[in-house]
C-alpha cells in the first residue's frame, strides 16, 4: 500500500556514473523536510543526490529531516513555532489542500520559464505531459512534481496471454470479456482489499469520469442539497462495478482480505491483477520473482464514453515555503533534482517513476510508462476532491463507496446514502 511504499525492497546503489553538474554561485543552507522515512529507498537516493549536489556546490548545505507521511502536519506545527524551513516534499494533493491553499508556498512560473537543466529552452519543457497542469492553483504552478504514480490495472501478462487475452482491453466490455477468460482458465480476476478504501474508490472515480467527465465528481460533492448524486450516472456506475462481483471476477473472499493479503495473491500467481498505483509491481518484486511479466492498461472507456488518455495520478512534489530566506538556492536544487541524470538515478536506484520525460522507468513499469507518455489529462486524486475536501473523502466518499462496492449497500441505497450524507456534511459546516 502506498503508505508503505517500497518497504520490501533491498536496493543496491553501486555502479552509477557520477553526475555532470556545473557549479553554481548560490550560497546558503537549504532546510528540507521530507515525507519519506529515512530507511526508504527513495529517501536514501534523495540523500545521495543531495550529497552530490553539495559536492559540486560547496557553498550550499542541505539539511534534511525525514518526517514520514505526517510531514506536512509537522511542517505546519514547526512554522507556527518559528522554525525556518525552505523546502518540503509530499503528495501533491495533500500539499494542494494544505500549505498551498493556505498561501504558504511560492509560485514556480518564473522558474519554469528559465532554461532547463539539460539544455531545454524552458524548464517546463522537460516534464511528462500534463504533469504541471495538475500542480496548478488559481492558474499558477505552486508545486514541482518529481515522482509519478498512475492509477491503472496492473496485471500478470503471461496469465492473460495463456487465458486467451490477445489484446489489451480498451472498453469496459472488453475488460469484462478478458476477466471472463481469466476466470475460465481457473484464476481469480482482480484483487481487492476490503480495508483499502483509498484503492477501491478509484473504481468509482474512474467510472464516473468516463461516464460524465472530470468535473462531475466535484460538482456532486459541492452540491449542498446532495441532489447531484441522483444523476442516473451514479446509479449506473455502481451497478456496473457490482458486476465484477456477481460475475465472480473478484473472489467473494476478498470481502475479508486485509492489506496486503489480496495483492500477495497476484505475486503468488492466483489472481491476475489489481486497479492500483504504480507502486504495486515494486512492492511485489520479491514475491513475483524476476521472470514475472507485468502489463498495464488504463481504465477503459465505458459505453463509448470517456478517454483512456485521462489518467488519475498520485504525484510527489516539491514546495518552497513563502517564508524561506533561501528561495534561490532551493530553486537551483530542484532543477538539479529534476535533471535527466538525477531523475534517471532516482528511477533506477529507488525504483520510483520519475517525471522527467527523458527518463526510462524500471522494466516492471514499462507499460505504464507508455500510458504516462501519452496522457492528455491528468486527474488529481478523486478528481481533485481529495485536495479540496479531504474530510469529505475520508468521512463520506470512501466509506460509503466501500460499503456499496463490497456489497453492503445496493446501488440504489448507495445513491440515497451519498445524497443524504452530502446534505448533512454541508449542513454541519
Amino acid at each position: 500500500m502506498r503508505k508503505n511504499w517500497n518497504k520490501h525492497l533491498a536496493i543496491a546503489a553501486s555502479g552509477l556514473a557520477m553526475l555532470s553538474i556545473a557549479p553554481s554561485a548560490s550560497a546558503g543552507e537549504i532546510v528540507y523536510w521530507s515525507m519519506w522515512n529515512e530507511q526508504e529507498p527513495a529517501a536514501k537516493e534523495i540523500a545521495a543526490l543531495a550529497k552530490k549536489y553539495m559536492k559540486s556546490h560547496p557553498d550550499t548545505k542541505i539539511t534534511i529531516n525525514w518526517n514520514g507521511r505526517q510531514n506536512q502536519v509537522k511542517v505546519r506545527t514547526a512554522l507556527n513555532g518559528g522554525t525556518a524551513i525552505d523546502l518540503i516534499d509530499g503528495e501533491l494533493d495533500n500539499l494542494a489542500g494544505g500549505l498551498v491553499t493556505a498561501g504558504q508556498a511560492i509560485p514556480f512560473d518564473t522558474l519554469l520559464d528559465t532554461a532547463g537543466p539539460d539544455g531545454e529552452a524552458k524548464f517546463r519543457d522537460l516534464f511528462l505531459p500534463a504533469a504541471l497542469d495538475v500542480a496548478k492553483h488559481n492558474g499558477k504552478v505552486y508545486q514541482i512534481p518529481y515522482d509519478y504514480n498512475p492509477y491503472a490495472f496492473y496485471y500478470n501478462k503471461k496469465m492473460w496471454t495463456e487465458a486467451g487475452v490477445t489484446a489489451a482491453p480498451k472498453t469496459w466490455d472488453e475488460l469484462l470479456a478478458a476477466l471472463e477468460k481469466v476466470k475460465a482458465a481457473g484464476h481469480n480476476g482482480l484483487a481487492v482489499e476490503s480495508d483499502a478504501g483509498v484503492y477501491n474508490i478509484k473504481y468509482l472515480t474512474y467510472m464516473l469520469e468516463r461516464l460524465r467527465g472530470p468535473d462531475f465528481l466535484m460538482k456532486a460533492v459541492e452540491d449542498k442539497s446532495g441532489e447531484t448524486w441522483k444523476d442516473p450516472a451514479v446509479l449506473e456506475a455502481m451497478t456496473k462495478l457490482r458486476v465484477l462481483w456477481t460475475k465472480g471476477y473478484i473472489p467473494e473472499d476478498s470481502r475479508g482480505f486485509q492489506w496486503p493479503a489480496a495483492q500477495q495473491t497476484i505475486g503468488l500467481g492466483d489472481t491476475s491483477g489489481e486497479l492500483v498505483g504504480s507502486w504495486l509491481p515494486i512492492e511485489l518484486r520479491d514475491t513475483a520473482g524476476p521472470d514475472f511479466k507485468w502489463g498495464t492498461v488504463p481504465f477503459p472507456t465505458v459505453d463509448g464514453k470517456g478517454d483512456t488518455t485521462h489518467v488519475e495520478v498520485l504525484l510527489v512534489s516539491y514546495v518552497i515555503l513563502a517564508t524561506s530566506k533561501n528561495q534561490a538556492e532551493a530553486q537551483d536544487f530542484i532543477k538539479f533534482m529534476l535533471s535527466r541524470d538525477s531523475q534517471q538515478e532516482y528511477s533506477t536506484v529507488a525504483l520510483r517513476p520519475g517525471v522527467n520525460k527523458s527518463v526510462e522507468w524500471v522494466k516492471e513499469l514499462a507499460d505504464v510508462r507508455t500510458i504516462a507518455a501519452s496522457a492528455t489529462l491528468l486527474l488529481a486524486e478523486d478528481d481533485g476532491v481529495k485536495a479540496k475536501y479531504p474530510d469529505f473523502v475520508s468521512n463520506v466518499l470512501e466509506p460509503v463507496n466501500n460499503k456499496a462496492f463490497l456489497g453492503d449497500l445496493t446501488p440504489a441505497q448507495f445513491v440515497d446514502e451519498l445524497a443524504s450524507r452530502t446534505k448533512n456534511y454541508w449542513a454541519s459546516k
